[in-house]
């Protein structure tokens, strides 16, 4: 018999996989847990229930506008948690949309927790099409770069094929900001042309900056990598989910912002407010105390600002789907 530790590192996988796929191996694996097989693959965002201030206020909102006899439609149910908090408001018909195997894990879930009329459905948003017209859409479909998940494109399809005159979605209003931030420490990556070592000069890179992958320019980090924010937010932009047309967005920004707190700049930082109507909003700010979303950084060259300067931003977003195509510039 072949020694297995002499067989090459790929023909030990292949024989991995075949043993995990026999049927016999996949029977025994049912018995032995009381759990569905896809619980075993899931992976859920669980970063959003960790911040408490997001699921209160997605709960006010649901209490507020779900109503009895509703037809109410959850995006993207991932955890179930949206759908879960709308059924404790008698809805007439819950449906809990999402195409990944997360659905089964919100199902086992609901099952476990008394939770019945809630109509589990697999399958793309975009292919979705219930039999009557929805009053009510929830969703999270925000990416760690807010639009990279389809945020707009989605929400405007579901809303023009789903959602009934006077419905609502929650959270329909978006204020999107670009502000600039000098971060921690030891939080900082300078770009290759800006770093000192030892017997070696790598600044002749940076006359190929513009032909570098556009990926390089860009970070996501972590809220308490921020060490401050150089001027009080304004909102670059806003959308509103309910009112938009395809096109309406904006594909170039110029900012100006005032320093108030001098300080080096490392870069944009990309967060957002999501609101629900004029009371009841959350936020990503990476100051906000809590908070736990990553956050995009659009890397710059280093700069330190003194207070009462004014920060010049040109910001060009041809595709905001993709972050690749963003090119910013400041003065």
């Amino acid at each position: 018999m072949a020694n297995l530790r002499n067989l090459p590192r790929q023909a030990l996988g292949d024989l991995q996989f075949k043993l995990r796929h026999l049927p016999l191996v996949g029977t025994l694996r049912n018995m032995l847990v009381s759990a569905p097989p896809e619980l075993s693959s899931p992976v859920p965002r669980d970063s959003g229930l960790v911040d408490a201030e997001r699921v209160e206020t997605y709960r006010r909102a649901i209490e507020r506008y779900v109503k009895p006899g509703h037809v109410v439609v959850d995006v993207g149910t991932g955890n179930g948690l949206r759908a879960f908090l709308a059924a404790k408001h008698g809805p007439r018909k819950l449906y809990a949309v999402d195409a990944s195997r997360n659905l089964d894990t919100a199902r086992w879930v609901a099952r476990r927790n008394g939770l019945s009329d809630i109509e589990f459905v697999r399958v793309d948003s975009s292919r979705f099409q219930p039999p009557e017209k929805a009053d009510v859409l929830l969703h999270d479909q925000v990416g760690d770069a807010l639009f990279d998940t389809g945020l707009v494109p989605r929400l405007l399809n579901l809303r023009d094929r789903v959602l009934a005159r006077g419905g609502r979605i929650l959270p329909n209003r978006f204020e999107v900001f670009f502000e600039p931030v000098q971060l921690r420490e030891e939080a900082r990556l300078p770009f290759i042309w800006n770093q000192r070592l030892p017997s070696v000069d790598f600044s002749c890179l940076q006359v190929l900056r513009d032909t570098m992958d556009p990926a390089y320019f860009t970070r996501f980090i972590r809220p308490q990598d921020v060490e401050r924010l150089l001027c009080d937010p304004e909102p670059a932009f806003a959308l509103d989910l309910e009112t938009l047309r395809a096109g309406a967005l904006p594909q170039r920004l110029r900012l100006s912002r005032p320093v108030v707190r001098e300080g080096r700049m490392d870069g944009l930082c990309l967060f957002y407010r999501s609101r629900f109507d004029s009371e009841l909003s959350f936020d990503t700010f990476p100051e906000r105390q809590r908070a736990c979303t990553p956050v995009l950084l659009l890397r710059t060259d280093p700069r330190d600002f003194a207070r009462y300067e004014t920060v010049h931003v040109e910001l060009s977003l041809p595709e905001l789907p993709d972050i690749t195509t963003w090119r910013w510039s400041f003065q």
